[in-house]
């Protein structure tokens, strides 16, 4: 098992496994030797020739849940597919716009690191069912942190095996969305959370002041419908040009591979 190293995940869909190879190739022209996996059940993986930009597909094959939230339920098994001893898992939907070593330093005490959601605690989520939120609060007081699960960093251990564990049958419970799950899990395991500056897990929207005031963003999350808009890739083309230029290449390998 590898030290340190990057971990995206995808299912089923061709526009999320784009947007993590777009977001995969912008992050190895700001890490050049940082260790990246793409982890996804999508047969186009085995095709990419990803060697070249030294990234290292992971196929999983047919996954046991083939609803649309079988995002989810690898999300909550990320720790069972991570070849890393400490892994900063990015959503396909993360457009990095700085280098991310620097998160390791938020392991130094905690083994498990994550931001905060933009809307910031339980009684504020609105992305969730009801039934799940009302389920949630009847466990966890009204201001408890819900943190956002498109950035997470975590040290392979015990402790956060149980959590993963305790995580996923949290998820099990609705198997739709994870962050109340997550929140959950926390509560029940008491495990420690360091919790990541908002410039490393910002929408778009929320970054755009910071950006013009001339401060630091590093990871923008583009959440809320814009890889299937074409908005996540209208952003990737405007910051990293040469990564469409990379993308179309590793599609040429691929169509080339794929000719009798």
């Amino acid at each position: 098992m590898s030290n340190r190293g990057v971990v995206y995940a995808v299912t089923q869909s061709d526009v999320y496994l784009e947007a993590a190879l777009m977001s995969a190739l912008a992050l190895r022209s700001l890490e050049p030797s940082l260790p990246i996996t793409i982890v996804a059940d999508h047969p186009q993986l085995t095709t990419l020739a990803l060697e070249r930009h030294q990234i290292t597909p992971l196929f999983l094959g047919e996954l046991p849940l083939s609803s649309a939230f079988a995002s989810r339920w690898l999300k909550t098994n990320l720790n069972r597919v991570s070849p890393y001893t400490e892994t900063l898992f990015l959503d396909a939907d993360i457009l990095p716009l700085q280098p991310v070593t620097p998160l390791w330093d938020y392991l130094a005490d905690r083994d498990w690191a994550m931001a905060a959601d933009r809307l910031p605690t339980v009684e504020m989520c609105d992305h969730v069912a009801v039934e799940e939120k009302t389920y949630t609060l009847m466990r966890s007081p009204p201001n408890t942190l819900q943190f956002n699960s498109g950035v997470l960093l975590w040290r392979d251990n015990p402790a956060t095996q149980t959590l993963f564990e305790q995580w996923y049958a949290e998820w099990q419970v609705f198997q739709q969305q994870d962050q109340l799950a997550l929140v959950r899990a926390l509560q029940t395991t008491g495990l420690p959370v360091a919790t990541l500056p908002k410039t490393y897990n910002i929408s778009p929207l929320d970054a755009t002041p910071l950006l013009q005031a001339g401060e630091t963003v590093h990871l923008l999350h583009c959440w809320g419908g814009q890889v299937a808009s074409g908005e996540f890739r209208r952003l990737m083309a405007q910051y990293y040009p040469e990564v469409m230029v990379d993308l179309g290449q590793l599609r040429g390998v691929s169509v080339m591979q794929n000719r009798p």
